[in-house]
C-alpha cells in the first residue's frame, strides 16, 4: 500500500483548449462498490487495464492500493456499484490530469496533479484553464461523493458551483 499525494481544483477552460482537446483523452467509467472509508472502486478506460482502488484518508494525502483485474471481475464490480457510476474523460497536460465529466455531471471539470510531498510547490495551470478554487479537501468534488449524489443533484452540483464561481 502507498501513499497517494493530489491536489484538485475546480476550473474553468477556454474554448481555445477546449477545442484543441476534443475527440482525446481516455474515457474512465468509474464504480464505486463502497464509500466511506475506506472507498472501493472499479475504472476502466486505463492502458493497463480495469484497475481495482482501494482509498483511505482524507484530503491531500491519502492510503491507496491499486490491482489491475480482468474485464470478467471489473464487470462483476461495476454490476456491484449499482447506479453509484461516473464517466469522465481524462486528459493528460505535463504533471496535470484535466477531468470532464459526462452524464448529468456533464459540465464539471476538474484539475488534479499528483505530488511527490505534501510541500511540494504546484506549478500554474495549464494555458487556457483558469483555476476557480482548491476543492482538495471538499468531499462535494470527491468521485464517490459525486458517484452517490442522484441525477437531479449532480445536475444541480454543477449549476450550483459555476454560478457560484463566475468570475
Amino acid at each position: 500500500m502507498q501513499y497517494e499525494i493530489e491536489r484538485r481544483y475546480l476550473v474553468r477552460v477556454d474554448a481555445a483548449r477546449r477545442e484543441a482537446l476534443k475527440g482525446g483523452g481516455a474515457s474512465l467509467r468509474q464504480g464505486y462498490i463502497r464509500n466511506g472509508t475506506p472507498s472501493v472502486r472499479i475504472r476502466t478506460g486505463e492502458a493497463r487495464g480495469p484497475v481495482l482502488t482501494c482509498k483511505s484518508g482524507r484530503g491531500i494525502r491519502r492510503r491507496e492500493a491499486e490491482s489491475v483485474v480482468s474485464a470478467e471481475v471489473a464487470e462483476a464490480l461495476f454490476e456491484a456499484a449499482g447506479n453509484r457510476i461516473i464517466a469522465k474523460t481524462r486528459h493528460r497536460i505535463g504533471p496535470w490530469e484535466l477531468d470532464f465529466f459526462g452524464g448529468p455531471l456533464e459540465g464539471l471539470t476538474l484539475l488534479e496533479i499528483e505530488l511527490d510531498h505534501e510541500d511540494d510547490p504546484v506549478p500554474g495551470a495549464p494555458d487556457g484553464v483558469s483555476i476557480l478554487r482548491e476543492v482538495t479537501d471538499d468531499k462535494s468534488f470527491v468521485s464517490g461523493h459525486l458517484a452517490r449524489m442522484t441525477p437531479k443533484e449532480q445536475r444541480a452540483l454543477v449549476k450550483a458551483v459555476y454560478r457560484k464561481d463566475r468570475p
